[in-house]
C-alpha cells in the first residue's frame, strides 16, 4: 500500500511541477470563488490548495467528521496573505480515547506566485503555527485553473502532519541533520512552534481535483490526503482505510458554501460555511435622501465691460475642425501661462476684420501652441471682442474673471441680525442633513463653521454636505469657507476650500479628487468656546439611547460561543464643551455567559480569569459610570481626564495625553491610571486589589492596505511589565480586523495555557448591513483563552480613536464620497 500511494504522490508532485508546462489553461475573467475545505481554509476535501479568497473575503465555517469538530474564522488579510484561527472540538481523543480535547490554532498561508496564463498560484503555508501542535504542518502547493476555469487542478507537499503518509525522505533533512528530528510539542500552548517548521525524517504528497459543473453553484472534488491520523486512529474513534476522500459541494447563494464528504474509507462529513466581503456590502443601496446641490453664486455676464472677456464662445465638448489662422489674417498670436497653470493665447485681429468672433481658428492656435486652455481675440487698441475656451482649464478662468469683476457687498457683516439669521439657516439646512451646528465665526469674506457629524460613518460625505449647506446659506462675498469637524467636543480639523472651487468643481467627473487636491488641510486651532457664536447655547445637554446589547465569549477551553442577549441604557450629560457624565446600565434578559464553570487557577492577581463571577446576576449592572473631561492642550495635543466605574472589572482615575498632528501619519500617546478592582455585584463596591497601569503609544497608518500599526509599552493590570503590538486593516466602509499579541515580564509557564495573551479584534459597522447611514458599529475581540497576563484596562473613550479619520490618511481614503 505504501508503494501505492507513494506513486501516487509522487505523480500529484509531478503534477504541480507540470502544471506550468501543461496544457496553457487560461484563469476565466471572473472565475468561481474558490471553495473551503473541512480545515475552514480556501482548498480541496482535507487538504488545502494554492487558491486565494478574493481581497477582504472573511469566513466562518463549521465541519465535522469521524466525532470531529472544527470551528473556524478566515480572513484574506491582504491579497496574497489568508490567516485563520480555528476552535476544534475532538471527542474521545485524550487517554486512550477517554477524555476530549478542545483544541485552539491559527494558520496563515503566503501566496509566493500568482495564477497566470502560463504559471500556477504557488503558495507556502503554516498550520496550526500557533497552538497546541495538534494538527501542526507546513506545505507548499501549486493550483492551476483549465478550461475556462472549471477546473482546478492542484498539487503540493507537506511537512509535519501533512507529511505522514505518500511520503519520501524529507529534503530538508536529507541536506541538514538537525531538520530529521521534529520532535514532539512541549509547552503550555499557544507558542509559535519555530523549531519544528519543514522538519521530520519524511515529506508527503498530497493533490486533488475540483470540477465546477455546468450546474451553477455546485462543484465535485476529489483529493489524495497526506494525513495518517494516526493519532486519531490510536484513539479508537477513527478508521483511515484509504488515502483517497471524495466531495460534493454546493452554493446556493454568493455568502454560503454546503459540502458532504466521504473521507478516509470509512466517514462521512459535512461543512457549512458563512462568508462575506467588506467590499460587497448585502445591502449596497442607499435609501439616504440625496443631497441639495450646491447653489452657485450669481455672476456679471461673460461680456459685460467689467469682466473684460468679450463674447465667450465654449468648444471643450464637441469637435471642430482645424483651421489655420494665419488665413484668417491673424499674425500677432501670443502665449502665457499664468499663476493659476492655465495656458492663455491672445490673438490681435486685422483691422479689416468685423466684430465677429473668429472661434474657430481657435483650434488652429491650439494645434500650432500646444495644449492652449483659452485664446483671446482682441483688437490692436485692446479691445477684447470674445475669448474662447478650449480645455476645461479655461472654463474655470472665464468664471474667474466673472467672480473677480463681481461686487458681493459685505455690509450684512455689520449687521447683528442679518449674521444670527445666516446662523441660524445654516443650522437648519445642516440638521436636514442629520448634522449639528457646533458654533460659527463669521468673517466678510470667510466662514469657520464647527460640525458634529452623529450621522454619517464617512467623514467626507459630512463634510460635502456641510460645504453644500454653506453654498446655500451664506452671503456671496463669503469666498473661504472653513470645516472643524467636532468630536466629543474637541475640534480635530480644520477642511478649507475655496468657494470657487466647489462651484467650478460640483459637476466634473472627478469632482472630488479636484476638490481633494485644491482644499487645505491643517491643525483646528485650539478653541475659546465662549467667543464662537452658538457653543454656549447649545450646553447644558443631555442624550440617551436604549437597545440590546449581546456581549459574546468565543472559543474558550471548554465552549466554542457563549453569549448573553442584555438591554442597554447609556446616558450623558455635557455641561461644558468638553466636560462629561456618562452612565451605562445593563440587564441580562436570557444567556449563558453564567455557565462559564471553568475555575481560575493563574498564579497571578486575577483581573480578568475571575470573568465569570462577573456574569452571575440577574439584576441590572453599571457597566460603566464616569466623568470626564477632554481638551486640547495645543493645537496638535489632545488631552482627557477620568474618573469612576471605567468597566465591568475596574474603577478609578486616569488621564491621557495625545500628540497627533493632522498632517502626519503617526502619533504618541500616554496614559497612567490608578484603579481598584470591582466587586461582582456590579454597583459601587470594591474588592482589595489595587494597581497604577499605564502606558506609551505610538500610533502609526502605513498608509499600505489601510494597516495601521499599533505597539503599547507599559504597565498592565495584573503589574507585569510589557507591550502589546497589534495591525488593524481599516476597510474605507469601516469594517476592520486586526490581530494583536502582548508580551510581558511573566513567563509562559506561570501565564497558563497560551502562554501570552494573543487575539483577533474584528469591527464591522452597521450601515455595511442595513440601506441606512449611521456611525454605530459592532465591535469584539476574540481570544484564544482569557488569561491574566497582558491585560490593559478597557476605556471606553481614548483619544486616538476619536481624531483619527480627521487626519490626512483618514480623510483621503474616504473622500470618494464627498460629493454623495
Amino acid at each position: 500500500m505504501r508503494d501505492l500511494t507513494s506513486a501516487a504522490g509522487w505523480l500529484c508532485a509531478c503534477a504541480a511541477l507540470a502544471l506550468p508546462v501543461a496544457v496553457r489553461g487560461e484563469a476565466p475573467l471572473q472565475p468561481e470563488r474558490p471553495h473551503h475545505n473541512l480545515y475552514g481554509v480556501t482548498g480541496l476535501i482535507d487538504m488545502p490548495s494554492a487558491e486565494m479568497q478574493p481581497d477582504g473575503q472573511i469566513s466562518i465555517t463549521s465541519s465535522y467528521f469521524g466525532e470531529y469538530m472544527r470551528n473556524t474564522l478566515s480572513a484574506q488579510i491582504f491579497p496574497g496573505i489568508e490567516a485563520a484561527f480555528r476552535y476544534s472540538i475532538l471527542n474521545d481523543f485524550l487517554q486512550g480515547g477517554t477524555g476530549d480535547l478542545y483544541d485552539r490554532s491559527f494558520d496563515i498561508k503566503f501566496r509566493v506566485l500568482r495564477e497566470s496564463e502560463t504559471w500556477p498560484n504557488v503558495v507556502v503555508g503554516l498550520q496550526d503555527f500557533l497552538g497546541t501542535g495538534i494538527y501542526s504542518a507546513e506545505y507548499l502547493a501549486a493550483s492551476k485553473r483549465f478550461f475556462d476555469g472549471s477546473v482546478v487542478l492542484t498539487g503540493g507537499v507537506g511537512w509535519g502532519r501533512l507529511g505522514t503518509a505518500n511520503t519520501t525522505e524529507n529534503v530538508f533533512c536529507s541536506a541538514i541533520d538537525s531538520f530529521c528530528d521534529r520532535g514532539d510539542f512541549d509547552g503550555v500552548g499557544g507558542e509559535v512552534n519555530f523549531g519544528r517548521f519543514f522538519q521530520g525524517e519524511d515529506m508527503g504528497f498530497f493533490g486533488g481535483i475540483q470540477w465546477d459543473t455546468p450546474i451553477e453553484g455546485l462543484a465535485l472534488k476529489v483529493e489524495l490526503s497526506s494525513d495518517d491520523y494516526a493519532r486519531e486512529e490510536a484513539s479508537g474513534q477513527f478508521e483511515r482505510e484509504i488515502p483517497v476522500n471524495f466531495g460534493v459541494e454546493y452554493r446556493p447563494v454568493e455568502s454560503v458554501e454546503i459540502g458532504a464528504y466521504y473521507v478516509y474509507g470509512s466517514e462521512f462529513g459535512v461543512r457549512l460555511t458563512l462568508s462575506g466581503n467588506p467590499f460587497s456590502p448585502p445591502a449596497p443601496f442607499d435609501t439616504e435622501p440625496a443631497a441639495l446641490p450646491l447653489r452657485h453664486r450669481s455672476l456679471p455676464p461673460a461680456d459685460a465691460p467689467a469682466v473684460g472677456l468679450g463674447q465667450t464662445v465654449d468648444l471643450v465638448t464637441g469637435t471642430a475642425p482645424i483651421i489655420d489662422y494665419r488665413e484668417a489674417g491673424l499674425r500677432e498670436v501670443t502665449l502665457e501661462t499664468g499663476a493659476d497653470g492655465v495656458r492663455r493665447a491672445r490673438a490681435v485681429l486685422p483691422p479689416s476684420a468685423d466684430d465677429a468672433c473668429p472661434a474657430a481658428t481657435a483650434t488652429g492656435i491650439d494645434a500650432d501652441l500646444e495644449a492652449v486652455d483659452l485664446v483671446t481675440f482682441a483688437r490692436a487698441d485692446g479691445r477684447v471682442v470674445c475669448t474662447v475656451a478650449l480645455r476645461p482649464a479655461g472654463e474655470r478662468a472665464i468664471r474667474a474673471a466673472r467672480r473677480a469683476a463681481a461686487d458681493h457687498p459685505t455690509g450684512w457683516h455689520d449687521d447683528d441680525a442679518e449674521r444670527a439669521r445666516v446662523a441660524e439657516a445654516l443650522g437648519a439646512a445642516l440638521s436636514a442633513d442629520g448634522l449639528d451646528l457646533f458654533g460659527i465665526e463669521l468673517f466678510p469674506t470667510r466662514v469657520r463653521v464647527y460640525v458634529e457629524n452623529r450621522r454619517f460613518f464617512a467623514m467626507p460625505r459630512a463634510i460635502g454636505r456641510t460645504a453644500r449647506a454653506l453654498s446655500r446659506t451664506m452671503p456671496a462675498s463669503i469666498e473661504t469657507f472653513e470645516i472643524v469637524p467636532v468630536e466629543n467636543s474637541l475640534p480635530v480639523a480644520t477642511i478649507a476650500m475655496l468657494r470657487s472651487d466647489l462651484e467650478d468643481f460640483a459637476d466634473q467627473p472627478d469632482g472630488a479628487r479636484d476638490v481633494w487636491a485644491s482644499a487645505t488641510l491643517s491643525e483646528a486651532p485650539r478653541p475659546d468656546w465662549s467667543a464662537i457664536e452658538g457653543t454656549d447655547d447649545l450646553f447644558p445637554r443631555a442624550s440617551y439611547s436604549f437597545g440590546p446589547y449581546v456581549p459574546i465569549n468565543a472559543f474558550d477551553p471548554d465552549s466554542p460561543l457563549r453569549a448573553d442577549l442584555q438591554v442597554l441604557a447609556l446616558g450623558t450629560v455635557e455641561v461644558l464643551p468638553g466636560l462629561s457624565a456618562s452612565t451605562e446600565v445593563t440587564q441580562r434578559i436570557v444567556g449563558n455567559l453564567d455557565d462559564i464553570e471553568r475555575e481560575s487557577d493563574s498564579t497571578l492577581p486575577r483581573v480578568r480569569s475571575d470573568i465569570a463571577e462577573y456574569f452571575r446576576t440577574d439584576t441590572p449592572v453599571i457597566s460603566r459610570m464616569t466623568g470626564d473631561y477632554v481638551t486640547k492642550v495645543a493645537d496638535d495635543t489632545y488631552a482627557r481626564l477620568s474618573g469612576g466605574l471605567f468597566e465591568r472589572m475596574f474603577g478609578g482615575v486616569g488621564a491621557e495625553l495625545l500628540w497627533k498632528p493632522v498632517d502626519q501619519s503617526w502619533g504618541l500617546g500616554a496614559e497612567i491610571n490608578w484603579v481598584q478592582q470591582r466587586d461582582f455585584e456590579g454597583y459601587f463596591g470594591f474588592q482589595d486589589y489595587d494597581v497604577f497601569t499605564g502606558h506609551a503609544s505610538l500610533y502609526w497608518d502605513t498608509g499600505i492596505y489601510g494597516v495601521a500599526a499599533q505597539v503599547d509599552a507599559g504597565r498592565y493590570l495584573a503589574g507585569d511589565w510589557g507591550g502589546t503590538f497589534s495591525l488593524t486593516r481599516r476597510f474605507a466602509n469601516g469594517w476592520e480586523i486586526g490581530a494583536f499579541f502582548t508580551l510581558t515580564d511573566v513567563p509562559f509557564d506561570e501565564f497558563g495555557e497560551g502562554s501570552f495573551d494573543k487575539g483577533i479584534t474584528l469591527t464591522i459597522p452597521f450601515n455595511w448591513l442595513l440601506p441606512f447611514e449611521g456611525r454605530s458599529a459592532y465591535s469584539t475581540t476574540i481570544r484564544p483563552v482569557t488569561r491574566d497576563g497582558g491585560q490593559r484596562l478597557i476605556v471606553a473613550n481614548r483619544l486616538y480613536p476619536m481624531v483619527r479619520d480627521a487626519d490626512r490618511g483618514g480623510l483621503r481614503t474616504r473622500w470618494g464620497g464627498f460629493w454623495e
